[in-house]
């Protein structure tokens, strides 16, 4: 049996799904609170709400889409040389430990 991993297209779509739901839910809640708190306006009540859901729902949608393809992972696995390099640019940044030496010399220079 064998398991694949969802591609990045899947995971863009699973995203947009995603926001697009929670951001629809979520302009269907505020445009009816403005719809009863500042009255339909011309588009009238289903109109001025289905027009909060959209744009919040496209807009929230596209950010999770994006969001999702931003995390996913590589499947690549690192090879002994990516190993040696990344060993090689954490060694550069690396501080050596204080000695005792250098503790004496500080206690010193205070002085």
């Amino acid at each position: 049996m064998s398991y694949h991993q969802p591609s990045l297209w899947d995971k863009a779509k699973m995203g947009l799904i995603m926001g697009s739901s929670v951001g629809a839910c979520l302009g269907c809640l505020i445009g009816f609170y403005s719809t009863m708190k500042f009255g339909p306006g011309p588009r009238g009540y289903l109109g001025t709400i289905g027009q909060y859901a959209l744009g919040s729902g496209a807009s929230f949608g596209f950010f999770m889409m994006i969001g999702s393809c931003i995390r996913s992972d590589d499947d690549r696995r690192l090879t002994a040389a990516d190993h040696a390099a990344l060993r090689a640019h954490i060694d550069r940044w690396r501080v050596p430990a204080p000695t005792m030496a250098h503790a004496l010399q500080a206690r010193v220079s205070k002085s």
